[in-house]
């Protein structure tokens, strides 16, 4: 019973407030970028900039994530093509394609697999910006922003998968069902 006057006077007090932003703080941290690490982290660059001027921020660390695309093994690593797709909290791709703000390549050093990283796949990604790379995008030269990959996250399919495809519970009738009888002489009704 001496407990209970405790946890009332608790509840208005300084560190119950602190003690719950605490709790709450960490519930949207990234799953993606180290405590130690997210100080290196230049999270004020847009997409739109690296894209528009590769060489102005050649040096820093950004989160970047999206859709492969397509990815190739290359004598000094691996090349993924990726559309670019606004992330989440969790630093996870929103996928949504018309959000997309453009294409970038992301070199892994090292070997990676290409068949791990099959077309489709959602990927997140703490990444150097190296500069740009023209190549030929069906009849037209794209001018691709370069990453090196300092830790790249590959996200489970089912984290996009609906459980249910319809938005309405499978059972439109209540169990049990009786079929000829009318349905006011249901006594379920």
């Amino acid at each position: 019973m001496a407990v209970l006057p405790q946890l009332l006077r608790l509840r208005g007090s300084p560190a119950a407030l602190a003690a719950t932003l605490l709790l709450a703080s960490g519930c949207v941290t990234s799953g993606l970028v180290p405590a130690d690490m997210e100080p290196q982290i230049a999270r004020d660059i847009p997409f739109e900039s690296i894209k528009a001027e590769p060489e102005k921020f050649k040096g820093r660390m950004v989160v970047v994530g999206g859709k492969v695309l397509s990815a190739k093994r290359l004598k000094e690593g691996t090349q993924i093509e990726v559309l670019q797709l606004p992330l989440d909290k969790a630093d996870a791709p929103i996928m949504t394609l018309a959000q997309s703000k453009g294409r970038f390549l992301a070199y892994q050093e090292g070997f990676l697999d290409p068949a791990t990283l099959p077309a489709g796949t959602a990927v997140s990604m703490i990444a150097e910006v190296t500069g740009a790379r023209t190549l030929p995008l069906d009849e037209v030269e794209y001018t691709y922003p370069t990453l090196k990959i300092r830790t790249l996250k590959i996200w489970p399919e089912d984290r996009y998968v609906r459980p249910w495809p319809y938005p309405y519970y499978p059972y439109i009738y209540r169990y049990p069902f009786h079929p000829f009888y009318p349905y006011w002489w249901d006594p379920w009704y």
